[in-house]
């Protein structure tokens, strides 16, 4: 078992210590090399970081999320969206939420989501509706981690070539990003971890997210997988 857990904690120490901003290129991501997906939704003060992982038994993602500039009590659905935020950042322009089996079509407006039945009743994007909205505490803040069984690096219930969207309690798109899918393996380095999808902002900050920060923070991420193995 110990030897096990080393193992482990050895592989994702070796990942962590080869992830540099200069490593960081784009192709695209074939789902068996995906490690882990990000997205970073920003607008309108707020600052989100979601990030998923695929669970140990290989069944479903781990989605971590946190978030800051939040208004205190109020609450913000989140959702997968079907396309990509454009360069703009404009959150409008990510089209509707991501339900590759027309669960909604066939619902029409009796849908309502069951966390009990969720492949027949949810659009595969509601993670508002699986998990509840986020809401911000008396500081703003709000973080949750979940199981998605349903949500996938491929297949039909793929969650990458999409983007995250966070609204407010009218329902606006207020913060928005794609999601980055990172991957194991490259053309000159195996222990290369790219960047294959990239992410944008709102139209509140349409800056391009810095390369380094991604990869630092996915350096943290691995580092922390590491320290949980050993405890």
């Amino acid at each position: 078992m110990l030897k096990k857990i080393f193992s482990c904690a050895f592989a994702a120490l070796a990942i962590a210590s080869a992830v540099s901003s200069q490593e960081l290129a784009g192709r695209a991501a074939d789902a068996e090399d995906v490690v882990l997906a990000i997205a970073k939704p920003s607008g309108h003060n707020i600052e989100a970081m979601f990030t998923f992982t695929r669970m140990a038994d290989g069944v479903g993602l781990h989605l971590s999320i946190n978030a800051t500039g939040l208004d205190k009590g109020a609450e913000y659905p989140f959702h997968i969206h079907v396309d990509s935020v454009p360069s703009n950042g404009n959150c409008t322009a990510t089209g509707g939420h991501l339900d590759p089996h027309g669960v909604k079509a066939a619902a029409g407006e009796s849908y309502k989501c069951s966390k009990s039945d969720i492949l027949k009743t949810c659009e595969l994007g509601d993670l508002a509706g699986v998990f509840g909205n986020m809401v911000g505490d008396k500081e703003g803040n709000a973080s949750g981690d979940f199981v998605a069984t349903e949500l996938a690096f491929g297949g039909d219930n793929t969650i990458l070539d999409h983007s995250i969207v966070i609204h407010n309690s009218a329902g606006d798109r207020v913060a928005c990003a794609n999601i980055a899918a990172f991957v194991l393996g490259g053309d000159n380095n195996s222990d290369q971890l790219i960047d294959a999808a990239g992410s944008h902002e709102s139209s509140d900050d349409s800056t391009s997210s810095d390369a380094s920060s991604i990869a630092a923070k996915v350096s943290g991420l691995l580092a922390s997988l590491v320290f949980a193995a050993m405890i």
